[in-house]
């Protein structure tokens, strides 16, 4: 029998076509998790699961009593279910291998016995047996390249959206484990409450918390013109891992929304109407006034220029990126005084 892909197996399980024995093979933790549940929901009612649920390690569990458990008629129900976890473990010995291989031969139909094996050997007993007379389904672990997608996907299914962009920031943050990037919506959702939409700020929040100083950090710190606080904050992104490339596109993404907030304030927009416009949360359009106090429109503009400089630079020249951020942020938060101190100059000349 081929093995089947949990999507598609999914929807059989959804129509209540579930074999007596299920075989779920792979590395996908949260979705092997979410089949076992959908399979003994299916299976047995919430108030008759005391009697007709057992949940077992094979690790810590004799074979003996995995098949006489599943070999039980259910109390007060159509179904019993039993989930066998490390099933590998469970059947290491040639003895157990043999019983077990005899019940999957003839296995009780009231019994949905669910086993759970991250990389069994399928040229061995009882995998053999499983293969022709079981359900087997295959939990493969993600490309990279295709967990932005299953971030989206994900997201719709809980009600939802997010951008490639946004569902790319969060797999650098938390990494491919889908087990770790559920965690992660599920508090990006909290934070977002009403709002049908996941950005890209929103990601760097919630997710970029976790890894210490996030690039808001040290937005805030460039918008208040704090230099010191800036140099450290910065420091200690670029060594815990923080790609400097990533770094510059916040920081102009930084400048470009509040270049578009003083125009949305010359027109007068309220506050959550330039939030909306900004694809923000408001949360964090709350410092943008005083930010717009620290930045000129000339400066703005020579921000701007910093960091294409900037960028170029690290590209092209392969140097310390390190060094390039640190001039970048000094030349950003110290301009006003070097133009200044500038004019001062010219002044005196003069």
């Amino acid at each position: 029998m081929p093995a089947h892909k949990h999507d598609a197996f999914a929807v059989r399980v959804a129509r209540g076509e579930i074999g007596p024995v299920t075989l779920l093979v792979g590395e996908e933790a949260l979705l092997i998790d979410e089949c076992v549940d959908a399979i003994v929901g299916a299976s047995v009612d919430v108030p008759m699961r005391e009697f007709n649920l057992d949940i077992l390690d094979g690790a810590k569990t004799d074979v003996r009593d995995v098949l006489a458990k599943a070999s039980s008629f259910p109390m007060m129900s159509d179904r019993r279910a039993v989930v066998v976890k490390s099933f590998e473990r469970l059947v290491a010995g040639e003895k157990a291998r043999e019983l077990f291989a005899a019940y999957v031969l003839r296995p009780l139909n009231s019994t949905r016995l669910v086993l759970i094996a991250e990389a069994p050997d399928f040229r061995k007993k009882p995998f053999t047996d499983l293969k022709k007379h079981a359900d087997v389904v295959e939990f493969k672990k993600l490309y990279e390249n295709e967990v932005p997608g299953w971030i989206v996907q994900r997201c719709r299914t809980m009600g939802k959206k997010i951008d490639l962009d946004a569902a790319r920031l969060l797999q650098g943050y938390v990494g491919d484990s889908l087990m770790s990037i559920q965690r992660e919506l599920e508090k990006l959702i909290t934070f977002v409450g009403d709002r049908s939409e996941l950005s890209v700020d929103d990601v760097s929040a919630i997710a970029g918390a976790s890894r210490g100083f996030t690039v808001f950090d040290l937005q805030n710190a460039i918008g208040r013109r704090d230099y010191r606080a800036s140099s450290s904050i910065l420091r200690k992104m670029v060594e815990s891992g923080e790609s400097p490339q990533y770094i510059v596109v916040m920081l102009t993404r930084f400048f470009t929304q509040l270049w578009k907030f003083r125009e949305f304030k010359q027109q007068g927009l309220s506050e959550s109407e330039m939030a909306s416009q900004l694809r923000m949360s408001p949360f964090f359009l709350r410092g943008y006034p005083a930010f717009l106090q620290q930045f000129t429109v000339g400066e703005v503009e020579a921000a701007f220029v910093a960091l294409r400089t900037a960028d170029s630079r690290m590209k092209s020249t392969g140097g310390d990126a390190a060094t390039e951020l640190d001039l970048l942020v000094h030349s950003i938060v110290r301009s006003r005084a070097l133009a200044a101190a500038t004019f001062e100059a010219t002044d005196v000349r003069v």
